[in-house]
Formats: structure tokens, sequence, C-alpha cells
């Protein structure tokens, strides 16, 4: 998946976030959700299409932590920032990588 940008037009011009904006902002949402790590930021990937943002990150979870909760808390908390930054809709894949 790329990391392809967002682009609408405005009234004096075109309005961009590019992609790397978009997976800064996919960390920083990740990252926020306690128990759970980005090994690295290329473990994030962002893809926008007419549809929507569709997002993959793989992550590092600490040890004891149910995974199912933590995963969905990951998708809540990106989908979540996505859709208040574009407002478009998010699909958010989360792969845990690594339990520490």
């Amino acid at each position: 998946m790329s990391h392809d940008g967002f682009a609408v037009p405005g009234p004096l011009g075109r309005v961009e976030l590019t992609g790397a904006a978009l997976a800064s902002l996919v960390t920083r949402a990740t990252e926020a959700v306690e128990g759970v790590r980005l090994r690295s930021r290329r473990r994030v990937s962002v893809a926008v299409d007419p549809r929507g943002v569709r997002v993959e990150v793989g992550v590092q979870a600490a040890g004891g932590v149910q995974l199912a909760g933590l995963g969905a808390a990951v998708q809540h908390s990106v989908a979540r920032a996505v859709i208040a930054t574009t407002g478009l809709p998010a699909q958010v894949d989360v792969t845990f990588e690594e339990i520490a």
C-alpha cells in the first residue's frame, strides 16, 4: 500500500495533506493507545481513494494485554483521528508483529 496524499479544492486554491502527514497522524493516534508501540514508521501504510482512507499499521503490544481489545482501541483511535482530519471514512487494519 502506498502513502497517497489527500487534496481538496478550496476557494483560493487546493488544500493538500501529504501521505507523510497522514502517516504522522496515524503514528500519533496509534501511540496514544496505552500498551501499543510502533516499531517503525515503515509499519504505517496509508492510501486514500474516493471511498475513504485505508490504513494498515503494524504494532508491538505489551505482554499480558488482551490483543482483541487492544487492536480495537487502535482501530478506534486511528479512525477517529483520520475522520476528524480528512472528513473521510477510515478502514484500519492492525497487525500485531511483536509482544514485548
